[in-house]
């Protein structure tokens, strides 16, 4: 799986729990609401034109990605390929390191499939790992931050669309709102672990067209 960057690398693996079974990425953490270790966001490239390569995310210029609309039989992941260029679009995970002097690695994305009116809730688990360095917030005068970065995740695996299509009768009747809850996991250097912050990303998912 090819997945774009800003300034990093990202491994995104599949790592699957459906149906209320755990995660991945072990250890315990530590939750301070996003004041050591921020999830910013999901965004978008700058821009994405077919038949040109694509402006992705800077830490001065990045769009948000507010959601989209997806017929679940037509997709293999999210983010999806919305234009038809051949690749995916949006869904770069925004994320932050608070701490002054220490840095962090990024470990994964946690995440929840929440879809109101299901039979089951979370309807599906996931752990997608990751492995991205950020630098301490506190830079020398002179010196580039490198404490923020923006990473395009397949935060919903191909498994868990294959499971939602399996499974319909887990499901509400369509077109109904599925929100991914997500929140990143990082190891700073002196061996602190933190979680940051929920995001919930909505997905409305529409009826199949054929």
């Amino acid at each position: 799986m090819t997945t774009r960057f800003m300034a990093t690398t990202c491994l995104a693996a599949v790592c699957l729990a459906v149906a209320g079974c755990g995660g991945g990425g072990g250890g315990s953490g530590s939750n301070d609401n996003g004041v050591s270790f921020s999830f910013l966001g999901v965004f978008q490239e700058v821009n994405d034109v077919p038949g040109s390569p694509p402006v992705l995310p800077t830490v001065d210029n990045h769009p948000g990605d507010s959601g989209r609309e997806v017929d679940l039989s037509q997709i293999d992941a999210i983010p999806n390929d919305v234009n038809d260029d051949g690749d995916h679009d949006g869904g770069f995970l925004g994320m932050q390191n608070n701490l002054n002097q220490e840095s962090m690695n990024v470990e994964g994305v946690e995440v929840k499939i929440v879809i109101a009116g299901a039979v089951i809730n979370p309807v599906a688990t996931d752990f997608v790992p990751m492995a991205i360095r950020l630098g301490p917030a506190k830079v020398a005068v002179n010196e580039t931050a490198t404490n923020e970065a923006f990473v395009q995740v397949l935060f919903v695996q191909p498994k868990i669309i294959a499971f939602l299509n399996q499974n319909p009768d887990l499901l509400p009747a369509k077109p109904f709102t599925m929100n991914v809850v997500m929140k990143l996991r990082a190891t700073a250097d002196n061996g602190d672990h933190f979680e940051s912050n929920e995001f919930t990303y909505p997905v409305t998912v529409v009826p199949s067209a054929l």
